[in-house]
């Protein structure tokens, strides 16, 4: 027990380590993409103090500022955050990284707040919408998919089979426009009345909200709900179906049924824990994605969310912004992927560690 131990422990921190290894080197791309190669292919030298005319951080701090009289005291301190006074290699660079491992995104060129304080504002609204728009379709996904391997080759297995790729191939704001037009227009103009609200006026999500503000979020956000699990279910379904099913036709499972266990039991007991390892994966992949979100369904609901906020900011090429959003959605995704990894060597008992 005590060698086994060490060695998950060995692993954890080896994992860990090659972790932040991904996590630094993706920051060094974005650095190079973002910063460093305008420049280059602007006709700058990055080696050198940058140029207004070759840096296009420095070009959209002025014309964030154009007429603001406060103009040269905000670029010195922009300067200050960023370095914008020194070579981008290696003295941005570093700066960079100071900022980054010390959450100092500095403030947005546009509306002069902390960047940190902007997506914490914002955040709540992205949880609301995607926590349960993530977590409900693996919920539902998983449900059928077991509920169609009991019943394989029935009628039943080839509807929720053919639902399910129906949900992959229509995309969430296809969904969501059907829903406003049919469930909020519609009964709109013809009898006076709205099912769902048209995406108007978004309701409050914090602290002080009323009774009114909560019936009023439920309402405002159950098309958004319905949108995000009719297109997403189906991807889950099929797919732990398809886990599900290869599983079911090993000789493990022959050998159960052949000393008389029910099916109900070998699903449970047998197959199960052999598919923990692919969907833990899974969910690794896909739970950071909460954070992100959808531009395009946010944009649709007017929802205020993080992902409409990025997008904004990558329009108007807020760095800040760019570099936090960037930094924080990249953090989760190592992380998300580092405690799925421990995860599968906790719960299958199959995997085994190698020395090194």
């Amino acid at each position: 027990m005590t060698s086994t131990s060490n060695r998950i422990l060995r692993y954890a921190v080896y994992k860990a380590l090659a972790m932040f290894l991904v996590f630094f080197v993706s920051l060094t791309v974005f650095f190079f993409f973002f910063r460093i190669a305008p420049v280059v292919l602007g006709g700058g030298n990055p080696l050198a103090p940058a140029k207004a005319a070759f840096d296009p951080l420095i070009a959209a701090s002025g014309s964030a500022l154009q007429g603001n009289p406060a103009a040269a005291s905000w670029i010195g301190y922009i300067s200050g955050i960023y370095g914008l006074d020194k070579p981008l290699f290696p003295d941005q660079l570093l700066l960079f990284y100071r900022n980054i491992f010390t959450f100092n995104f500095g403030n947005s060129l546009y509306t002069f707040k902390p960047v940190s304080h902007e997506l914490l504002m914002r955040l709540p609204y992205t949880l609301v919408i995607y926590l349960v728009g993530v977590l409900a379709p693996i919920l539902i996904g998983y449900s059928l998919a077991v509920y169609s391997v009991k019943n394989r080759g029935r009628i039943i297995d080839i509807l929720i089979t053919l639902s399910s790729l129906f949900s992959y191939v229509v995309p969430s704001y296809v969904a969501l426009l059907l829903l406003y037009y049919l469930l909020g227009y519609i009964p709109k103009v013809t009898i006076g009345i709205k099912i769902f609200p048209l995406p108007t006026r978004a309701p409050l999500v914090g602290s002080g909200m009323s009774i009114e503000d909560l019936f009023y979020l439920a309402w405002y956000v159950t098309p958004i709900y319905l949108a995000l699990i009719l297109t997403s279910f189906g991807q889950w379904s099929y797919y732990l179906r398809q886990l599900l099913v290869s599983e079911a036709e090993k000789d493990y499972v022959i050998s159960a049924r052949a000393v008389g266990l029910r099916e109900d039991d070998i699903l449970k007991k047998e197959i199960t824990p052999n598919i923990r390892p692919p969907l833990i994966t899974s969910l690794g992949y896909t739970i950071p994605t909460i954070f992100g979100g959808s531009i395009v369904l946010e944009m649709l609901s007017s929802w205020p969310g993080v992902a409409t906020y990025a997008y904004n900011a990558m329009s108007l090429g807020d760095f800040p912004v760019i570099v936090g959003f960037y930094t924080i959605s990249a953090l989760l995704l190592v992380v998300s992927i580092y405690i799925a990894d421990l995860l599968v060597i906790l719960l299958d008992p199959r995997v085994r560690i190698v020395q090194r």
